[in-house]
C-alpha cells in the first residue's frame, strides 16, 4: 500500500475497501507509473544494462 500512497497520494483509508486482487492491480499500476521504462519486466532490465554499459 505504500506504493499507492506515494504514487497516487492515497491513504490506507482510501484503499480499505479494496479486495486483495484490486490492491494488487493498483499496485502494478503504481509500479508502472513510477518507473515507465520498467513496465516490460525482465526485457527492460537488459535494455537498462545496455544503457549503463555505454
Amino acid at each position: 500500500m505504500a506504493d499507492l500512497a506515494i504514487v497516487f497520494h492515497w491513504t490506507p483509508t482510501d484503499c480499505a475497501d479494496f479486495s486483495i486482487r484490486e490492491l494488487m492491480e493498483w499496485r502494478e499500476r503504481a509500479r508502472k507509473r513510477s518507473n515507465p521504462e520498467d513496465s516490460h519486466g525482465a526485457r527492460s532490465q537488459v535494455a537498462g544494462a545496455a544503457k549503463r554499459s555505454r
